[in-house]
């Protein structure tokens, strides 16, 4: 059995931080909060025969949930583990950080959070003419425009007014937000309206708060859209926190998400995210992290498929009455002349 050393950076910790309990509990797997406060009650304790299998046990729990659990807390950057080959030798606590969305919290800028936009107003001649007058509105109309690649029409121009008076974009966001869409091959002052109206309700009024959301969209929500087949439009708020529960709280990695939609896909040949979300709960169960994990439980499964097939149908052991009757065989000519007395 190998055994691992832990290490704080404090000399006594016997408190759960603030911030755990106030930014990563709440959103973390209940199996994976029990072993991070296992550790830390080992902390105040003898650590120097601590095991998986021994906080498996205390637990109550698999060796592959604990395992589980530590490299969930080490991309949270809670904890920082060691090997020597397979063998886990050390832990090392990492004093625990605000995330991001937090820190813009703190800031006053609160992340995907929902609020309520007024409507598009409409300009008088005397306001268009001021919004002209001012510099970096005509620079972010010139923006727009080169990235168009045409004339601004005056509805459209009341669109960009609308970003910078009514939802308080300052222009760099708006020259952004335009090359955000273009980029996507979406030149439609509808369809960048519609993200800007997005990006309004979630409370992203900077360049870096944009960049933080659109990563996340377009390196999962739009991957999965796209391998669904729904790449015309946005995931829904309920589709959208299946990909956040899928991503984040159960750590899987974009190859093992979409390899679920493929085999929602050829299962039941439409999109399902209900169905999707069968297969990677099944999944994390069973402790897969890669895909060659995934590739196991499928060679587990046809052998057991074909082990199944492999048994006779009629085992010579079932009792029957009629196995003991000693079969004849009769020529049915001679039969019938003895029953015709010949």
């Amino acid at each position: 059995m190998n055994t691992f050393t832990l290490h704080n950076l404090q000399n006594t910790f016997t408190s759960v931080p603030n911030f755990f309990l106030d930014h990563y509990m709440p959103g973390a797997n209940g199996e994976f909060v029990k072993v991070y406060l296992y550790l830390l009650r080992c902390l105040s304790g003898n650590t120097d025969n601590l095991s998986i299998s021994f906080i498996a046990d205390s637990l109550k729990y698999t060796e592959t949930d604990v395992m589980r659990a530590f490299r969930y807390w080490e991309q949270e950057k809670l904890l920082s583990l060691s090997f020597q080959g397979d063998a886990l030798t050390d832990i090392y606590f990492l004093t625990p950080e605000p995330r991001q969305e937090e820190k813009e919290k703190e800031k006053g800028v609160e992340i995907g959070a929902e609020i309520d936009i007024p409507a598009k107003p409409h300009y008088t001649a005397a306001q268009l003419n001021h919004f002209m007058e001012l510099d970096d509105i005509s620079q972010a109309l010139y923006v727009t425009q080169r990235y168009l690649g045409r004339t601004l029409t005056s509805t459209e121009t009341t669109s960009v007014l609308y970003f910078y008076d009514v939802l308080k974009f300052p222009t760099d966001l708006i020259e952004y937000l335009v090359e955000y869409c273009v980029s996507r091959d979406k030149k439609s002052m509808r369809y960048i309206e519609t993200v800007a109206l997005a990006w309004a309700k979630q409370g992203i009024h900077t360049v870096s708060d944009a960049k933080q959301i659109s990563s996340f969209y377009n390196k999962n929500c739009f991957a999965v859209m796209k391998a669904f087949g729904l790449s015309n439009r946005n995931p829904a708020d309920s589709e959208l926190a299946l990909i956040r529960k899928w991503t984040r709280n159960m750590g899987f990695s974009l190859d093992i998400v979409l390899e679920a939609c493929k085999r929602t896909i050829q299962t039941i040949h439409q999109p399902s995210f209900e169905y999707a979300d069968s297969i990677l709960s099944r999944w994390h169960e069973k402790g897969v992290k890669h895909l060659t994990d995934i590739q196991k439980l499928d060679k587990q499964h046809k052998d057991s498929k074909d082990t199944k097939q492999e048994k006779p149908a009629h085992p010579h052991s079932t009792p029957n009455r009629f196995n003991n009757i000693t079969p004849r065989s009769y020529l049915y000519d001679d039969l019938e002349k003895q029953l015709l007395g010949h």
